[in-house]
């Protein structure tokens, strides 16, 4: 599964997308880069409770349509958040990275289709590494591989996302 750089990474791609007609505000891209990467949060409820609770429904394009779902009631409280549909977006991009990485923790893949299916779903040919969870020499190489593999990857799709935005218009 890709690491949080890699995330937010989509993040800022989706960031870059939302706001087609101009820059997106720095608040957008700050909402729709956590949003991109908050699905990893579900890590924190193995400390709570014990359970490995990851990759299940936080991971699912069911949890996105109720993110930008929610996204859409609290543009209506705070006019200058992204739009709800973006913020679904967003999180719907790590489900989708997730599914194009190698998954070496049982069982594989991610509850993708959540609450429709509680299969786990993985792709065939995978794109992206998973994250070894230790600091050993060889886990530290095998991480910075992932990045880089991430950043060859998405750094393009940000790029493209935001070309021409940047440019100085002539009076």
């Amino acid at each position: 599964m890709p690491t949080p750089i890699g995330h937010a990474l989509a993040g800022l791609a989706v960031a870059g997308i939302a706001g087609r007609q101009n820059r997106p505000r720095p608040v957008h891209v700050v909402v729709l880069v956590f949003c991109a990467v908050a699905p990893d949060l579900d890590l924190l409820l193995r400390l709570v409770d014990g359970v490995n609770h990851h990759r299940g429904p936080s991971h699912s394009l069911g949890m996105a349509v109720i993110v930008a779902t929610l996204g859409l009631a609290l543009v209506r409280l705070r006019p200058g958040l992204p739009g709800g549909l973006a913020m679904g977006a967003a999180w719907a991009s790590h489900v989708l990275l997730d599914y194009l990485g190698i998954d070496t923790v049982k069982p594989f893949g991610e509850m993708a289709l959540w609450p429709f299916s509680r299969e786990f779903f993985i792709a065939p040919a995978p794109l992206f590494y998973d994250v070894p969870r230790s600091f050993t020499a060889e886990a530290i190489r095998h991480n910075l591989t992932a990045v880089a593999i991430e950043v060859a990857v998405l750094a393009p799709v940000v790029w493209l996302s935001f070309a021409g935005r940047f440019r100085k218009t002539r009076p």
